[in-house]
């Protein structure tokens, strides 16, 4: 029987957290699936955890290469997924047991939806701390134009239309670290309707060996590569989305400041906030607290990379 949804999963050195995620796949209610695992040159124990769900008798692909990053990885789950829909989760990530069934349900019941995202929970792993990621909800419909400048999804999240992907020129800019999701997602909401579950069906990990935390300065740049290739989804009517990408340039200004403040660097983060210091109240904020002493800043940096300036900045 062809399998109703592909499961793209693809790791690197994961041993800690692997039999979690896989645990939370064979615990589906819905269990019309395949998943696609891509083994991107670990060298721990992943590949003997891997073989001992392969040996349990699930339908799992198994691919094993030199390490070639997240999005050349992506790119081979998906050349090989064969299900009408498409399901995407790290070697971190845990999904609650009905993720699956409320998901594929969704979209079976509406045809006109090519893309859904839910809400999920936000793991610290560190301090055991679990929040929800959206205290409000999100957008759904045609959301090209508001993701531009206000993102809300997570990649653990997502279920696609495998036939929408497939209309995509490429699949996943391996040039990319952290923004290659962004990339592929908003040039398939450029022109597909996406729909919002409000209701929490996964858990995203907060751990210090995050991709998203290694990569975390060069997102701002990454978020500037991409704008220039949206833009030129709609070069016949290049000032379609200009106020959004004009919103975007803004909020990339607080990004950098963010990542510069980060790492102590306070008086060249200003230099991002200064013109926009009265945009809204988190630039504000941001602002003056780049005035801070160095050594103040540097106490305050723990708590604010711990999450408690989260909902101010």
């Amino acid at each position: 029987m062809k399998p109703k949804i592909s499961i793209n999963l693809c790791c690197y050195n994961s041993e800690k957290f692997l039999y979690e995620t896989l645990n939370s796949i064979i615990k589906q209610t819905y269990q019309n699936w395949e998943l696609i695992i891509i083994n991107d040159g670990s060298s721990d124990s992943t590949e003997s955890i891997i073989n001992d769900y392969i040996k349990r008798g699930f339908p799992i692909t198994y691919y094993f290469q030199k390490n070639k990053g997240v999005g050349f990885s992506r790119n081979i789950a998906l050349k090989v997924s064969k299900g009408e829909y498409v399901a995407f989760i790290d070697h971190d990530d845990i999904w609650m047991p009905d993720y699956l069934n409320k998901q594929i349900l969704f979209l079976e019941n509406n045809p006109e939806i090519d893309f859904i995202y839910t809400n999920f929970f936000m793991l610290n792993q560190q301090t055991g701390r679990m929040q929800l990621a959206h205290k409000k909800s999100q957008p759904s419909g045609y959301v090209f134009e508001r993701f531009l400048h206000r993102y809300p999804i997570g990649i653990l999240t997502v279920v696609i239309r495998k036939k929408v992907i497939d209309k995509l020129d490429s699949f996943f800019d391996v040039k990319l670290k952290l923004a290659e999701e962004y990339d592929v997602f908003m040039r398939i909401l450029h022109d597909c309707k996406a729909s919002y579950l409000d209701e929490p069906l996964a858990i995203y990990r907060i751990h210090s060996n995050m991709l998203s935390l290694k990569y975390l300065e060069n997102f701002p740049e990454e978020i500037e590569y991409v704008s220039e290739k949206l833009k030129k989804l709609d070069e016949n009517d290049p000032l379609k989305y200009a106020i959004a990408f004009e919103r975007q340039k803004v909020y990339l200004e607080y990004l950098k400041a963010k990542t510069k403040m980060a790492r102590g660097d306070l008086k060249n983060a200003r230099t991002h906030l200064i013109q926009w210091k009265f945009y809204d109240h988190k630039f504000f904020i941001l602002y003056c607290l780049s005035y801070l002493p160095s050594f103040i800043w540097l106490f305050l940096r723990f708590f604010w990379q711990k999450g408690t300036f989260r909902n101010l900045v």
